[in-house]
């Protein structure tokens, strides 16, 4: 016999058995109300917070401060680096110019038209007229 006609057979013997020790042996009403004993809430659980630690505000500005000042350090010495590297100045535009425009060049683009030499809108006042929004914007 093979395997495929042994499992045809046994199959619905199986189901058939499974079906009576669950009815009529009541396993699955004590299976239903375990579950609904489960389901009800017999107690609350309540979690306790652990109250926040009070954060120091000039502390942190005072870490934040220091870090800074740490980037700048590593900045600086990585443009000092750079710099000998390449055997080039610290402002490497010194004594250039800004090229003149001419009549070929292209007439589209943000900056079209303006003379180089223009120094634009000064925009200082508006540090000023927003204040401390910046950083907390940033």
């Amino acid at each position: 016999m093979k395997k495929s006609q042994l499992k045809q057979l046994l199959k619905p013997i199986v189901k058939e058995c499974i079906n009576e020790a669950l009815t009529e042996q009541g396993l699955l009403s004590n299976i239903i109300s375990e579950v609904v004993k489960g389901l009800q809430p017999t107690q609350t659980i309540v979690e306790a917070k652990q109250p926040t630690p009070q954060v120091n505000q000039k502390e942190i500005e005072a870490k934040r401060m220091e870090a800074l000042e740490e980037q700048q350090l590593a900045l600086k010495e990585q443009k000092r680096k750079l710099l000998n590297a390449t055997g080039l100045s610290s402002n490497i535009f010194e004594g250039t110019t800004p090229m003149a425009t001419s009549g070929k060049e292209s007439k589209h683009g943000a900056l079209s038209g303006l003379d180089p030499n223009d120094a634009g809108a000064d925009i200082s006042s508006l540090v000023a007229l927003v204040g401390d929004s910046w950083k907390k914007s940033i």
